[in-house]
């Protein structure tokens, strides 16, 4: 056969499987037009185009995992505020127990109007604004907590620990959230990055990574006693957020290596992150400790594990949560990107080329997670868990910018209050003997 007659025949294939292609698409997309055509032009009832869109992104989404969700216009700006650290809401990040079909508090972010009324990390949601959630769809729920600021909306939570329910009332806002912390206020109101009663121990709260956070966590990191002894990150609580935040301050702690490899569809390497020295500042010889338990998730399992497998930190505390999954946000470019798909594209794998998630029929033995260092876990019950959440909403009141009078004046202090402000955490106590057998 020519050679000429055989290219024509391959271009003719090639031209032939695009137009397959396209017109397997096109009939899907027609089909989808017809549909909504027809329930406009035909349905009992008026329905808005985009009540119909809306419901058939939300069906588009149903077939994939909890966290691959359509994001609506009437959700958007919260949803890029809350990344941005600025969250217009109760301030709460939650997660949906499948198997219970549960609403459960992972952590109200500090400082938020959740975190006052308080919302405690572990909590069960059983109802909003009176409305039992019976296990209706954890969108649907979410969307109960959304409103205008200074709106109020009421929670029925049970606490860890308590049979029985109680209401918690909360009023909405636009906050600005802060992700990076500190043990106690000091002069002016700014955190203290070191332990009150082991001031040569340096201690950095992280409770999300957002936009702002690896900056403020540099910050914060500078403000360490040069003569510490070491330093303890704990990102107990801390359900996730930018992995960029997270990958950034590892880079503070080490010079060279692996830190997180994202894997798309059919196992392919998406991207590598890699150390650079010219970013690490925390010195070698600084014993470090991170803080993890059953409620941190994501980015702050990248975070531990990180340093874990580098051999640059202790992790102690609870093992993981076990979110292992990427999630990019993709927005609608003809609807003025008001409106956006998030879905799951990739999962992420430790240095030791292990993924962290936790699938559904995972079991305790499998290989998910972070687990603390061999010798250092110490799993807490439900009423010492308490009493740490308890105690740390105590010592994180700003007791030097008192906006309420009579605690200026210095309100009496309930035997309660004092009992939890002398409670010893046991999991910070157990990474305070790792810096101090290490400073030896």
């Amino acid at each position: 056969m020519p050679r000429g007659n055989l290219i024509a025949i391959c271009l003719t294939f090639v031209v032939a499987l695009v137009c397959y292609q396209s017109t397997t698409h096109s009939r899907y997309a027609l089909m989808f037009q017809q549909g909504m055509e027809t329930i406009s032009d035909y349905y009992v009832r008026p329905v808005g185009e985009e009540e119909l869109f809306n419901a058939a992104m939300e069906g588009l989404t149903s077939p994939l995992d909890q966290n691959s969700v359509y994001i609506p216009p009437s959700h958007y700006t919260d949803f890029r505020r809350e990344l941005g650290q600025e969250f217009g809401g109760i301030g709460v990040q939650v997660d949906f127990d499948e198997e219970k079909r549960e609403m459960v508090i992972i952590t109200p972010l500090a400082g938020a109007p959740a975190y006052e009324a308080g919302i405690q990390a572990g909590d069960i949601v059983l109802a909003i604004d009176g409305v039992e959630l019976n296990g209706e769809d954890f969108d649907v729920s979410l969307k109960r907590l959304h409103g205008p600021r200074g709106t109020p909306v009421t929670l029925k939570v049970k606490h860890i620990g308590e049979d029985e329910p109680v209401d918690v009332t909360v009023t909405r806002a636009n906050i600005m959230v802060e992700s990076v912390m500190g043990d106690t206020h000091g002069e002016g109101g700014k955190w203290n990055y070191f332990l009150v009663n082991h001031p040569k121990i340096g201690y950095i709260r992280v409770d999300s990574f957002g936009d702002r956070t690896a900056d403020d966590f540099k910050e914060a990191l500078e403000q360490i006693p040069k003569d510490a002894e070491g330093l303890i990150v704990d990102v107990r609580g801390n359900a996730g957020g930018y992995l960029n935040a997270a990958t950034q301050m590892v880079d503070m702690f080490i010079d060279s290596g692996v830190i997180v490899t994202t894997r798309s569809r059919d196992n392919q390497i998406r991207d590598i992150a890699q150390a650079t020295s010219s970013r690490t500042i925390v010195p070698k010889d600084l014993p470090v400790v991170v803080m993890v338990n059953r409620f941190s998730a994501s980015a702050s399992e990248i975070f531990a594990a990180a340093l874990q497998d580098h051999h640059r930190a202790t992790v102690i505390g609870e093992r993981s949560f076990g979110k292992g999954t990427v999630q990019s946000i993709f927005p609608f470019p003809l609807d003025g990107d008001r409106r956006a798909l998030k879905i799951t594209t990739a999962t992420y794998w430790r240095p030791n080329e292990t993924n962290i998630h936790r699938f559904p029929d995972a079991k305790d033995e499998d290989d998910w997670g972070v687990r603390p260092d061999e010798g250092w876990e110490l799993d807490l019950d439900d009423d010492t868990l308490k009493k740490v959440i308890r105690s740390r909403r105590l010592h994180d009141v700003d007791r030097t910018n008192f906006s309420d009078p009579a605690l200026a004046e210095g309100r009496d202090i309930s035997e309660d209050e004092q009992s939890l402000l002398d409670f010893e955490d046991p999991q910070l106590q157990m990474a305070v003997e790792v810096i101090q057998k290490a400073a030896k």
